[in-house]
Parts: C-alpha cells; sequence; structure tokens
C-alpha cells in the first residue's frame, strides 16, 4: 500500500512539466546528483529561497494525486476479493453440487460433517471434471464456498475415511475464520502486481530510454539500480507474506481438523516417504519451503505430534519484517517530501509509527508466542539474540536497499552507523523476549492478553521512537551530514547568556556531543519511550504472583500443546527475582550522582569566577558536567544491577530508570540551593531557593538536562547489559567450560500482603513522578514539535549555514555555467539590474548636485535621495537569505558584500534624511557608492561566465525572484 504511492510519486513529478532542476541548479547544486550530501547541504541551507522557486516554477503533485495510489489499490483490491469466488464458481469450470447425480447424498454427508463445528455451512459446488481427490473452501468468513473435485465426490462411496478427512481439513479453515484474510491477501497480491509493478516498469523503462536516446541521462548507476531492484524486493516481500499465510492456514486448519478426529493420517499414509524426497542443502530446502503455498506432506504429519512450526521464530520472517518496515518509513517520508513545508515534529512521528507498529505486531507477536509455549512445556525460551540479528540485518538491507543512508553511493559513508541499527534490533527484541517472560513468571491473571497489550503499546512506541530518529537524523549522519565543528562551537558559545569562559577544550567536546544528545532527547515521542522502557517491566515485576505459580498456567492442567505434560517447576525457574538487587543497584546509582554534581560544583568553585563572570559558556558547561554525572550515577546502577543473571536488561533497565530519577531530583535540588554551602557556590553566592529550571532556563538548558537524563536512562542500561553479556561469555571462553555452572540453591522467601502493599505503593508513587516529569516536557516542547517545517526563519537559515555549512560544489565548466545561468534567468538579473540602477539613478541626483567638482548636500538632495536609499535597501533585503546565493564564488563574494554594505549604507542614508544630519548622510553615500562597484563586479563576473551576449537569458523583463517564505 505504501510502495504504490511512492512509485507513483516519480511518475506524478514526470507529468507535472517544471523547472525543478532550474532550481536545484541555481541553489548552487547538482540535479543528477541531488540526493548527495554537497547537493542536499545547498538546497536545505536556502530552503527560503528554494520552496518558493519550486512553488512557482514546479509545483509539487496536488495531495489528492498523491494519496490515489494507495486508494486506487485498496478499491481494485477490494473489486479483486468481490471477484475472486464469482471466478471460481464460474459455470465453466463448476456446477452447484445438488445439480449432479448423489449430490444430495454427499451434501447430506457435508452437513453431517458441519454440524456443530461451523456456524455457517458453505455453500458447495463441484468440478466434475477434476479425477483428482482434493477440495478447496474459498469465499470470505460470512459468505464460504466449498468447492470438491469430482474424485473427492465418488470417493465418498469407495473412500469414506478420505472425503471425511478432505471436507474436515476444508471445515477447519470456515471455524478459524481464515478466509477473508487469505483471499485478501491474495487479492492484494494480484492488484499490486498488475496496477503498481507492470506500471512502474514500463515507466522505468520508457524514461530511461528517453534519457540515452537524448544523452542527457546523467543518473548515476546506483540509483538505477535500486529503481529496479525496488519493485523486485517489494513483489519478493510479497509473495513470501502471501506463501506464509497461506502456509499457516493449513497447519491451523490439520490441528482443527485433527482435534475433531478427522482421519488425517490415513489420507497422508499414500504420500511418499519422507526418505523419497531429494535432500539439498539447509538453506536451498528452507527457500524451497519458504516459496511453497502449502507445507510438505512432512512438515504437515509432525504438525500434528509437534506443532512447533506455528510457534518457531522464524530467521526469514524476522528479516522480512526489518526490510518492510524500513521501505514503509522511507515511502511514507517520500509522501511528506512532496509537502515539506507541512511537516511538523509531531508529523514526522506520526509517520514513524506506521513500520514501527507493523513490525511491533509482527515481531512481538511472534516472540510472545515462542515464550509463552516455552512456559507451558517448561522448555527454553527464546532470548532475542538470533530473532533481533535478522530484524536488524532487514532493517539495514532496507535502508541500503532504499538509498536512505547511501544517497548517490552504493555505501553509506559512514558504514559503523548501520550497526546501531543492528543494536537498536536486538535490544529491542531482547526486551520483548524479556518481558514476555517476566509476564508468563509473575501475572496473576487466567489470562495474558493484559501484559501483551501492555508490551504490544510499549514496544510500538519504543519502535516508533526509534524510526523518527533514524528516519529524521540518524540516516543523513550515516549519508555523512554532520555539523560543522568551528561553527557548533561558536553557537555552543553563545547558546548560554551572559559571560563565562571554559577551556577550549571543553567547548570542541561539546560541539560534537550536544548536538546528537539534543537532536535524539528532544524527538516528540522520545521522554515517553525512553521511560516507558523501564516503567513496563518494572509495573510486571511487581504484578505479583497468586499462589503456586502463574496465573494463567493453573487453567492449562496437566497437559499443554500436542499432549506434552506441562514442567512442574517452570514457574520456579521462571520466577521473578526480588526488588532488592534493583532497589540497592538505583539508590547506589542515585548517590553516585548527587556525588558527582557536588564534586562538579566544589571543581567550578575553584576556579573562582566572579559575579560577572558566571554565564555563557561558564554556567552552560555546569549544566552539562551536571548532566555526565547523572549518566556515570545511572550506568553505576545498571553495571550494579546488571550482575543479575535472570532478566539481566530488565533489571538494569528498571534500576537506571529509577537511578536517572534520583539523581535529576538530586541535582535539581543542589543547582537550586546553589550559594548556600561555600564550597559549592558555583552561579550564586548567597543563600536562596532558586529553582534549577529557572536558573538553568536559556537556551533551553534545564530540559536538555531533563531530556537527557531520561534518554540515558535506557541507552546506558542496554550498553552495559550487552558488556556483561560479553565479559560472561569471555570468563567462560577463558575457563573452558562451554556449560553453564550448576545454579545456586536458594529460597524463595514467601511474599507478605504488607510487602505487595509497599511496593504497590512505590510503583504508584514512581509512575506518578515520570508520567508528571514526562508529561511537563512533552507540553514544553510541543509548540516547538507543532511548528511546520516551512515555518524557517531567515535567523535559523543562517544558523544552520553556520553549523552545518553551505559548501561550494566542485564543478565543471558546464555544471558551472548551468547553475550560474539558472540563478540569473530566475530572479538573479532582475536584482543586479535593479541594483545597478538604483545606484545610476543615485550617481544621476548626485552629479546633479556637483559644484566645481564639489558636492554640495542641500535638504532638496537629501530629501529626493530617500526613495533612491529605500529602493536599495528593498534589493539589499534579498541578500543573504530572500535569494539564492551566487553559485559562483566570486560573484557570491562580490554579491554579499553588496548585500551588506547596501544594507548598512540605505539604512544610515534613511536615518540621516530624517533627522537632516548632513555629515551621516554623507558617510552613507560613500557606503552606497561601494556597493555599487560590489554590485557591478557580481554582474560583471556573472555575464563572464555566461559569455553569450545573445543568449535569451539577457532579453525581455528579468524575472522577480518568487517570495520567500
Amino acid at each position: 500500500m505504501t510502495s504504490s504511492g511512492s512509485m507513483l510519486l516519480p511518475v506524478l513529478d514526470a507529468l507535472h512539466s517544471g523547472d525543478f532542476d532550474g532550481c536545484t541548479l541555481a541553489a548552487g547544486a547538482d540535479p543528477a546528483h541531488s540526493t548527495e550530501l554537497p547537493s542536499l547541504l545547498r538546497v536545505t541551507g536556502q530552503v527560503l529561497a528554494f520552496l518558493p522557486c519550486v512553488d512557482r516554477y514546479a509545483p509539487y503533485p496536488p495531495w489528492w494525486q498523491i494519496l490515489a495510489g494507495p486508494a486506487v489499490v485498496t478499491a481494485v483490491a477490494a473489486l479483486t476479493m468481490a471477484a475472486l469466488p464469482l471466478w471460481k464458481q464460474r459455470a465453466a469450470h463448476c456446477v452447484r453440487l445438488d445439480r449432479i447425480p448423489a449430490g444430495a447424498e454427499v451434501a447430506a454427508r457435508v452437513q453431517e460433517l458441519a454440524a456443530g463445528r461451523v456456524t455457517q455451512v458453505p455453500r458447495l459446488f463441484v468440478v466434475p471434471g477434476a479425477a483428482t481427490r482434493s477440495a478447496a473452501v474459498f469465499g470470505t468468513n460470512g459468505s464460504p464456498r466449498l468447492v470438491l473435485d469430482g474424485g473427492l465426490v465418488a470417493s465418498h462411496a469407495t473412500d469414506p475415511k478420505t472425503f471425511d478427512a478432505v471436507v474436515l481439513h476444508e471445515l477447519a479453515h470456515v471455524a478459524n475464520r481464515d478466509l477473508t484474510v487469505t483471499y485478501g491477501t491474495v487479492a492484494l497480491w494480484r492488484t499490486f502486481i498488475v496496477v503498481v509493478i507492470a506500471p512502474y516498469l514500463v515507466w522505468l523503462g520508457w524514461e530511461r530510454s528517453l534519457g540515452i536516446a537524448g544523452g542527457h541521462d546523467r543518473t548515476p548507476t546506483s540509483l538505477i539500480v535500486r529503481a529496479l531492484a525496488l519493485p523486485a524486493v517489494t513483489t519478493a516481500m510479497m509473495y513470501f507474506a502471501r506463501a506464509d499465510v497461506l502456509r499457516s492456514r493449513e497447519l491451523y486448519a490439520d490441528l482443527t481438523a485433527h482435534r475433531w478426529k478427522a482421519p488425517l493420517e490415513h489420507v497422508w499414509a499414500a504420500m511418499p516417504a519422507t526418505v523419497e524426497h531429494p535432500r539439498g542443502p539447509w538453506s536451498v530446502t528452507a527457500l524451497l519451503d519458504r516459496l511453497r503455498t502449502h507445507p510438505r506432506w512432512e512438515i504437515r504429519r509432525d504438525a500434528l505430534d509437534d506443532p512447533a512450526p506455528l510457534f518457531a521464530v522464524s530467521a526469514m520472517l524476522m528479516f522480512l519484517t526489518g526490510v518492510m518496515a524500513m521501505l514503509m518509513g522511507f515511502d511514507l517520508s517520500d509522501y511528506t517530501s512532496a509537502h515539506p513545508a507541512v511537516l511538523t515534529g509531531w508529523l514526522s512521528e506520526g509517520i514513524a509509527a506506521v513500520p514501527a507498529a507493523v513490525a511491533t505486531a509482527a515481531t512481538t507477536a511472534t516472540l510472545w508466542r515462542a515464550t509463552i509455549r516455552a512456559a507451558a512445556l517448561g522448555r527454553r525460551s527464546p532470548t532475542g539474540l538470533r530473532a533481533g540479528a535478522w530484524l536488524g540485518l532487514g532493517l539495514i538491507a532496507g535502508s541500503l536497499l532504499s538509498g536512505q543512508t547511501t544517497g548517490d553511493l552504493w555505501l553509506p559513508r559512514r558504514m559503523w552507523v548501520l550497526v546501531l541499527v543492528l543494536a537498536a534490533a536486538v535490544a529491542f527484541t531482547c526486551w520483548t523476549c524479556q518481558c514476555a517472560r517476566l509476564a508468563t513468571a509473575s501475572w496473576p491473571g487466567r489470562t495474558l492478553r493484559l501484559p501483551l497489550a501492555l508490551c504490544l503499546t510499549v514496544g510500538w512506541l519504543l519502535l516508533a521512537a526509534w524510526f523518527g530518529w533514524w528516519d529524521n537524523n540518524a540516516a543523513q549522519y550515516a549519508v555523512g551530514f554532520w555539523y560543522d565543528s568551528a561553527g557548533m562551537s561558536q553557537a555552543i558559545v553563545h547558546w548560554f547568556p551572559g559571560v563565562g569562559t571554559v577551556h577550549p577544550a571543553a567547548i570542541s567536546v561539546m560541539a560534537e556531543t550536544v548536538p546528537a544528545l539534543r537532536i535524539a532527547a528532544f524527538r516528540p515521542l522520545m521522554p515517553a519511550a525512553t521511560v516507558a522502557a523501564w516503567m513496563t517491566p518494572l509495573a510486571l515485576w511487581f504484578a505479583g504472583t497468586a499462589g503456586p505459580g502463574p496465573g494463567w498456567l493453573r487453567p492449562l492442567g496437566a497437559a499443554a500443546g500436542g499432549g506434552t505434560t506441562t514442567d512442574p517447576t517452570t514457574a520456579r525457574r521462571w520466577r521473578v527475582p526480588g526488588a532488592r538487587r534493583v532497589t540497592v543497584s538505583a539508590l547506589i546509582g542515585g548517590a553516585v550522582t548527587v556525588l558527582g554534581v557536588a564534586g562538579v560544583q566544589v571543581w567550578l568553585h575553584t576556579l573562582h569566577a566572579g559575579p560577572g563572570q558566571r554565564g555563557g559558556m561558564y554556567a552552560f558547561s555546569y549544566a552539562i558536567w551536571s548532566l555526565w554525572a547523572i549518566t556515570v550515577g545511572t550506568a553505576v546502577a545498571a553495571a550494579t544491577a546488571a550482575a543479575s543473571a535472570r532478566f539481566r536488561l530488565l533489571t538494569a533497565l528498571v534500576a537506571a530508570g529509577i537511578s536517572a530519577l534520583l539523581g535529576l531530583a538530586g541535582t535539581t535540588v543542589l543547582i537550586s540551593v546553589d550559594g548556600c554551602v561555600q564550597p559549592l557556590d558555583v552561579l550564586n553566592s548567597s543563600c536562596a531557593w532558586r529553582p534549577a529550571w529557572q536558573q538553568l532556563q536559556p537556551g533551553n538548558t534545564f530540559s536538555l538536562i531533563a531530556h537527557s537524563a531520561l534518554l540515558m536512562a535506557p541507552v546506558a542500561a542496554a550498553v552495559i547489559t550487552a558488556a556483561a553479556v560479553l565479559v560472561r561469555l569471555a570468563r567462560r571462553a577463558v575457563r573452558g567450560s562451554r556449560t553453564a555452572p550448576a545454579p545456586r540453591p536458594r529460597v524463595d522467601l514467601p511474599r507478605t500482603e504488607t510487602g505487595d502493599r509497599l511496593a504497590g505503593s512505590a510503583v504508584l508513587v514512581v509512575g506518578v513522578s515520570v508520567l508528571a516529569i514526562v508529561a511537563v516536557l512533552t507540553a514544553g516542547d510541543a509548540r516547538a514539535d507543532l511548528t511546520p517545517a516551512g515555518r524557517t526563519t531567515a535567523a535559523s537559515e543562517a544558523a544552520f549555514q553556520q553549523t552545518s555549512g553551505l559548501p561550494v560544489l566542485p564543478a565543471s565548466s558546464q555544471l558551472r555555467w548551468q547553475q550560474v545561468h539558472a540563478w540569473y534567468r530566475l530572479g538573479g538579473r532582475y536584482l543586479l539590474e535593479h541594483a545597478i540602477n538604483d545606484a545610476d539613478s543615485m550617481v544621476t541626483q548626485l552629479r546633479s548636485a556637483m559644484r566645481n567638482k564639489q558636492l554640495y548636500i542641500t535638504p532638496a538632495l537629501m530629501t529626493g535621495m530617500r526613495p533612491v536609499c529605500q529602493d536599495i535597501r528593498n534589493v539589499a533585503s534579498w541578500e543573504p537569505s530572500g535569494y539564492f546565493q551566487v553559485p559562483d564564488p566570486t560573484a557570491e563574494k562580490s554579491w554579499h558584500q553588496y548585500g551588506v554594505t547596501a544594507g548598512n549604507g540605505s539604512q544610515d542614508c534613511m536615518r540621516a534624511v530624517d533627522e537632516k544630519d548632513v555629515k551621516a548622510f554623507e558617510s552613507s553615500i560613500i557606503e552606497l557608492l561601494t556597493a555599487r562597484t560590489n554590485a557591478l563586479d557580481a554582474s560583471n563576473r556573472v555575464k563572464a561566465i555566461i559569455n553569450d551576449p545573445s543568449d535569451p537569458v539577457f532579453n525581455g523583463r528579468p524575472t522577480q525572484p518568487p517570495q520567500p517564505l
């Protein structure tokens, strides 16, 4: 569905003829390499001029056309689904069962088999010419149809066991209500191939052919390969998804029919034995099994004894889920790329939430089913490492295939960033598995629906926040984007108002780390996600277990799944460890944080900053060092808790989360009473309660501390847990032991009502505190998160140019000519000619006031000059953000100097006229004459590059640039 709209966009762009390339060239970028970092920076750094240019010369397709792709696919798929039953029961293919001899007797037997098993008996058809003993059920859950082959109808009298087994299997599909999802999947598959893939490939081939024939196709090979690979991979994913749905429904139908005592073994006995099937490499066999829409008979036989295939955590499923989720997020981002001015922080999070929901549903359902089955059968539960590795590899493959992290290149410039994708996927699957284990071990209810719903919701929140950060920030870093170190250092210096200095090395470190923290921590969903990551296991932790073992296991009785008896020691083996380790670890982490912040205060106090030197970088570094103290305390808490062998990740998460809260609270108190303890004085010299959020309000500094502290808790817990696991594995390897040591005997202390009440109260207090913090932080960021990206200001654009740079592309003479020509044609000529004409008008008036080679400044001259100065100011206002910078560095230097000089001189001129200040007027005239020289230099340089007086760009009236945003 999402791919349909994304694949439609380039077709719509081609149909909307415009001069998009002209705007790209005027910005100083290269249309043939528009997705490479230098071109992206040229466009993004001049967005105030680029978006109006595109709106005028190459307007984006309207929303209804962009959404037409998914709408058409949905409508055609619905029509296809409605037509499939009609096609299958067409008169040329089959007839109604009651129209053949003995049809009534066969129908009666079907009615007998369906009685008490299905709520609605299917309408019956027969294919008289088919000699096979087969049947198929089709239609929808509300209107099922069953078609029998002629051979099966004949076997009703000669082989009733085969007839009953086949019919009961088909009736099981009706009972399982899998018809709608099955034929909906089939209809969507066929619609996508016909409506989306085929037209897209035809258009792509036509466009490439025209480009090659015209000799102007400069598209990089990597983009062409991705354009061809994208529909192929999307088609393959849909095929595998369709085949998986069809295979799974067959196994479930077999289990249902087996429960109805259907003689399935009688039918399968006639099938070839397992040894008669050719055997190949495991990978080939597995691939062939994935391509089949029906499982092999051997698998179906084995599934009756042990339905493990239905609960297995498939590597291919995890991989395809990752690829699909990443491609889906990239496709959805294409939707808003056509209208970037409407994009807000919350809208980008909403876009990221869609692939997050799909990935969470598939992953969580698979892992929870496997974990619950392992708990019921007393077997080892999945850890999530293998599933996370395959999920992460799928996400990486999807990112590379879409070009999200590569641009025009084959591979990302920063390959190591992809490790973050793999780490995030493993962390998510391990968190999911351990939450499932925790719920199965502690949940007292008779079902696990509530904890499953909780983990699904929180898992979706976690992945939505991660996808939002990755799609909008981290992927660009992999492409090669990052802030200019010198520019960011300069911005950091002016972050906090006032006067105060620190060591230059500290500024350099903060210039590298603070932007990364700010980008991640201030994502709209990040505060809620980081808190929910440890609040969820905390809630499950203290859910309690009433009686001997989890409540959901007791209704299972003595048997669970295929007759395998439940291990009575399962509940004890998975029993939740006590809360002492978590509590002690959190308290240790909080104490380390408080001591760390106090140490920072002592250190900064020794610098002896005077009362007038306690602002600026001095105050900002105070806040950042306090944040690192909180992070260290959080890491200590996580490391102490991760020593536990059971629920290692969740233990570390809860301890780190509580420690971060305690540390943030302690830091807030210490900063608020700054000045009350003389050795700890940093910002104040007198004792008073000065709330930390007010003292560190400038630059949103306190909010940065709070956001970052919440973010670093789960990050530190995940890193510490991974390190603890690696250390444990290394110690095992050194000892040469491949088996875990025997567990030490322990005694589980009985839980008392008082203890449960205290634990519940503690969780309630922590939960309310966390919700209050998250609500305050989210509400404080709401204004910025709801501001469309299109509301860029000249100040924010200038800040972007300062911190990110605006590189000049190394270009051939032909490309430079195209860039300067586009700049001149789309508005540069208008500005240059107006600048020169206004200057000439000024010179004319000045010459009229000359007497004996001396200028006589009179009130009449000053009054007549004011409109000219106003016009010069209007022209100068287009520089630097009203229109594109000149793509040629030499011409840009002169034009920029004109903008600065003419802007200052015109303001001075008007002020001098209004105040009747002759000397100031004379000084302003000198500035404006200097600006005139700059304008002439820029104009001459541009004309020299174009170097063709007969070029149409010099003819007719000049085009005024589009008004900036």
